[in-house]
């Protein structure tokens, strides 16, 4: 990425009468932009209603077609363009565009509101294309939606085509070099410039994973960032804002020794590059082969990952694609997004985590009752199975999206607590992929169904789940509370979720012998892993192969190289057979 001219640094080094502000978000597309905030004016709805006289009605439908004919130029000049860089099947989009802009309704509906109520061209197309997505958007039928997105795209596109025709300078402005758009929604218009010019990157108020534009973004590899909070409140045109895309977070006005970090990262390590601490094969101290996986939900994860030279994806958490819509993704948005997920894997295995909700983390329309204690009510595997429809749909939109894939590909059943759940699951699997061999869909035949371990009754039936898994996911953070009985969002016990417990520990080991006896593979992942002492113990205790978020592994790396296996061993057995953490003991009988 070509940073910009000097004077964003400089001006990010001023004092601003303005503080710095952090804003976070869901990663679209990773990657970082150093850049002037530029803010996109999308509201269709905020165009004034600007009327004519009669006798320049005529003039109002010359300009309407002479911007349909820039507007068209301008779609053929990227249709041209777009397909050497992007995969043909994301660039079909402008085509679809090309054909709306002859749709006979959408132009019948800007040339009515010109002739009987004398609206200028700017506010015929406006209100035309507000009123289509209106109507859209009450209808539940995401193809539909589709065509609502699109068609606002396209009006977007005319009106700008419009002002630069009359000179007008609050239309699109010259360079996007150095820019940072900022806008409620991620649009077509607004990724692609009249020209084809791109911008450093996109950030929006709202918005999904789905979507022509955010499948555009990626393989055009421009930072996007969706689904911020507070953005257009937060964010002025001009402020100087970084925009860490990888890591889905927006800062605002930026300490100069934020952007001085940046800039040495990005001379130090170039996007793409593995860097030095990952090059060699991963070893412990005496030799032994350690494997490491990568954790994640986002396709910059998944990206960076496959730099760092991890086995694969071992756990690729599916819930933000339904957490950011404003009802269930479509099977056609959910194949999309998996193959988007797989192509960024390329030849690496995959795990996808189902949706692993409850009643304290589950978008509105799932209109789940509250529950006293979510933690322990309908969650993971018992929502999925109460809610049919949505498990069936994953399954269909995996067995479809992994039908080509190079490696094996996996699913991942969360919060289990006996084998009649995951017997559940396979037997939906093995019917939505003979409803696939039924149709002649094109599917995958040997998608693998693994088990989350985070329950004590999952530890204690490890042995009977390992005959039903074709892997085990030890999930320790949740393993640990639940064995605790431990409030993660209780300060007073915080203390006690930080270091593995010896109880914890024996847990481990108890999965690590059944999962050898069935020869089946077991991952740890949790973030407890960051902890160098529990990171030698799970190791010690049997684990070899290690689920982390790239952004994590380096100091893991390290450590693990530094270890002596026979030492950690010999540490773990020991730790496990403490009856309680020697370093956190029980606070003395209060008094009172």
């Amino acid at each position: 990425m070509e940073t910009p001219s000097t004077s964003v640094t400089e001006a990010a080094s001023e004092p601003a009468e303005l503080a710095p502000v952090l804003l976070r978000g869901t990663s679209v597309a990773g990657g970082f932009a150093l850049g002037r905030a530029r803010r996109s004016g999308q509201n269709l709805g905020a165009k004034p209603s600007t009327r004519v006289p009669k006798d320049q009605v005529p003039r109002e439908l010359t300009r309407l077609q002479a911007a349909l004919e820039a507007a068209r130029a301008e779609l053929d000049q990227l249709r041209a363009e777009l397909p050497a860089a992007v995969p043909e099947d994301h660039a079909r989009v402008l085509q679809t565009h090309a054909t709306l802009l002859g749709d006979a309704v959408f132009l019948a509906d800007v040339e009515k509101l010109i002739v009987e109520e004398q609206l200028a061209l700017e506010s015929a197309i406006a209100r035309a294309v507000a009123d289509f997505d209106r109507i859209f958007q009450l209808v539940q039928n995401p193809k539909l939606r589709e065509r609502a997105v699109d068609l606002r795209d396209v009006g977007l596109r005319v009106l700008r085509a419009v002002e630069r025709q009359g000179g007008d300078a609050g239309g699109e402005p010259g360079s996007l070099d150095g820019v940072v758009l900022i806008a409620p929604e991620l649009t077509l218009v607004d990724l692609l410039g009249s020209d084809g010019q791109r911008p450093a990157g996109i950030v929006t108020a709202a918005g999904s994973l789905a979507g022509h534009a955010a499948l555009l973004a990626r393989s055009l590899g421009v930072p996007t960032l969706v689904a911020v909070e507070g953005l257009l409140e937060a964010v002025e045109e001009g402020d100087a804002v970084l925009l860490d895309a990888t890591e889905g977070v927006l800062h605002v006005r930026p300490a100069p020794e934020v952007v001085a970090q940046f800039e040495q990262a990005e001379v130090g390590a170039p996007p793409g590059v593995c860097p030095e601490w990952a090059e060699a094969p991963l070893r412990t101290l005496d030799g032994t082969p350690l494997r490491l996986w990568s954790a994640g939900g986002s396709l910059p994860e998944v990206q960076r990952g496959r730099v760092l030279g991890v086995e694969g994806v071992g756990l690729f958490r599916t819930e933000v694609l339904f957490l950011l819509e404003r009802e269930a993704p479509s099977l056609d948005s959910l194949v999309e997004h998996y193959r988007s997920v797989l192509s960024e894997a390329g030849p690496l295995p995959v795990s996808f985590r189902l949706l692993d909700l409850s009643s304290r983390l589950a978008p509105s329309w799932l209109e789940l009752p509250s529950e006293v204690n979510p933690a322990l009510g309908v969650a993971g595997v018992r929502l999925l199975l109460r809610r049919g429809s949505l498990l069936r749909r994953q399954l269909a939109a995996l067995l479809q999206a992994a039908a080509t894939h190079p490696a094996p590909v996996e699913v991942l059943v969360p919060f289990v607590t006996d084998c009649g759940e995951v017997r559940a699951v396979k037997e939906a699997l093995f019917e939505e992929r003979y409803e696939h061999r039924r149709r002649s869909r094109p599917h995958r035949d040997d998608l693998a169904v693994g088990v989350v371990l985070e329950t004590p009754a999952a530890v204690l039936g490890a042995h009977d789940l390992a005959r039903e898994a074709s892997s085990f996911l030890l999930a320790l953070d949740p393993l640990q509370r639940s064995v605790l009985a431990a409030d993660p969002e209780n300060p007073e016990l915080a203390p006690h979720l930080e270091r593995l417990h010896p109880f914890t520990l024996r847990a481990v080991r108890q999965v690590v012998v059944a999962a050898e006896e069935h020869g089946i593979p077991v991952r740890a992942w949790g973030a407890t892993l960051d902890q160098v002492d529990n990171l030698q113990r799970v190791v010690g205790s049997g684990v070899r192969d290690l689920c982390l978020p790239p952004g994590r592994t380096e100091q893991a790396v390290r450590a693990l190289r530094a270890l002596d296996l026979a030492q950690a061993e010999v540490l773990a057995d020991r730790f496990r057979l403490q009856s309680t953490p020697p370093d956190l003991a029980p606070p003395p009988p209060d008094a009172r």
